[in-house]
């Protein structure tokens, strides 16, 4: 019996290790970029984030959660906080101011679907490049605008001086560091000349805004992001921005999920509500911490290896 030995052609040879030699160095930049911070960010959205202050994520959040998000928002704001329930509260008492838009919040320990949405993976590959793969969740907000809801005036933005460090904005050597972060979830389609505005820019000034600017003015001073239910318009609070009077006929209904940095917060103390811990994931209770810069959450290194 002859045994015959076939050689590839050399040209093959020479294919197959250039191959090679492209996977590796796509793994070393993979692991160079999960150390630096900047695990998933495009150099468009790094560029775009630090020339404007925002993000917009176009339909990061499936419809079928938005839609189930919409029936909760319109049942719980349907009710009294004393009907709620535990542990869901207003920020502030609805009744005494009935034209302020109401927020309710702890949503996540009630429903899954608000716990999922903290830990988006589209959200997250930005939040964890931005904190350096250090955050920390500190609170999700259900809200809902009606046409008798009074707008939101221009408030953030940096005006010169020393940065508070639970809440500062710094880019450098290809990178983007942000200590508080804030994905405004919508529900709801957002036309434009309502919603979310912005001052572009105003995450990094040196100059105090003149008075006369408001959220009504319109472009290049001011920035009146329309969006779709589902997208995520992922912003630094550092950045000057409001909300313009909401005109449709059906309410205006958003999620708002902040992230800081898990040593520096703008919410210090913030920590998971104990007795409701049960009600959270493991992953979900560690990201609530607090935690050295030092220190890497488990959460954080499954996130990582999901991304890449």
């Amino acid at each position: 019996m002859t045994l015959l030995i076939c050689r590839p052609a050399p040209g093959l040879v020479h294919l197959i290790k250039a191959l090679f030699r492209l996977l590796v160095l796509a793994r070393i930049r993979i692991e160079h970029n999960k150390e630096k911070g900047q695990p998933m960010l495009s150099d468009e959205e790094k560029w775009f984030f630090d020339l404007h202050g925002y993000l917009v994520l176009k339909q990061a959040v499936a419809g079928e959660d938005v839609r189930h998000m919409v029936e909760l928002c319109d049942r719980w704001h349907a009710m009294d906080d004393s009907e709620l329930p535990a542990p869901l509260a207003s920020y502030r008492d609805a009744n005494s101011k009935p034209t302020t838009p109401r927020s309710i919040n702890q949503v996540e320990y009630v429903e899954q679907v608000f716990a999922d949405l903290i830990l988006n993976r589209e959200i997250m590959r930005v939040v964890l490049a931005l904190t350096d793969n250090c955050p920390q969740h500190v609170g999700t907000a259900l809200t809902a605008n009606t046409k008798d809801s009074d707008d939101l005036a221009f408030h953030g933005g940096l005006s010169g001086g020393i940065h508070n460090p639970a809440n500062d904005y710094q880019a450098a050597d290809g990178r983007i560091f942000a200590t508080f972060l804030n994905a405004g979830v919508s529900l709801v389609d957002v036309p434009p000349g309502t919603g979310f505005v912005c001052i572009p820019g105003s995450h990094k000034s040196y100059f105090p805004r003149p008075d006369h600017i408001d959220i009504y003015d319109g472009s290049p001073t001011v920035d009146n992001v329309s969006v779709k239910a589902g997208d995520v318009v992922l912003f630094t609070e550092a950045l000057c921005h409001g909300a313009r009077k909401w005109t449709e006929d059906q309410p205006r209904r958003s999620v708002f999920v902040r992230y800081t940095t898990s040593y520096a917060s703008w919410s210090p103390g913030s920590a998971p509500l104990e007795a409701y811990r049960h009600r959270i994931s493991e992953e979900l209770y560690e990201l609530k911490q607090v935690a050295s810069f030092r220190h890497r959450k488990k959460v954080v290194e499954r996130l990582l290896q999901d991304l890449a």
